[in-house]
């Protein structure tokens, strides 16, 4: 906490709950975490399996896909 040093259980898990449809998270906070909505319709829950098993077979497209969503993310904010 703050400048000192904390002890770390890997095995440490944190789950956020909220009654927000839509969520907006920073590119830095989404990549480094997994939202999963579970009032998704179908094509939504095919499209989140979809990146859970691309993250898992094939890490390198995940992590393009973040950094092209980090763009888009970053080019959403520059035009606002």
């Amino acid at each position: 906490v703050s400048d000192k040093m904390m002890d770390y259980d890997p095995n440490f898990k944190l789950y956020f709950i909220t009654r927000l449809p839509n969520p907006s998270f920073s590119p830095e906070l989404q990549a480094k975490t997994t939202l999963i909505d579970f009032t998704v319709t179908q094509k939504g829950l095919e499209e989140q399996l979809l990146g859970k098993v691309i993250s898992k077979e094939q890490k390198a497209l995940e992590e393009q896909l973040t950094q092209v969503l980090e763009e888009v993310n970053a080019n959403t904010k520059s035009l606002m």
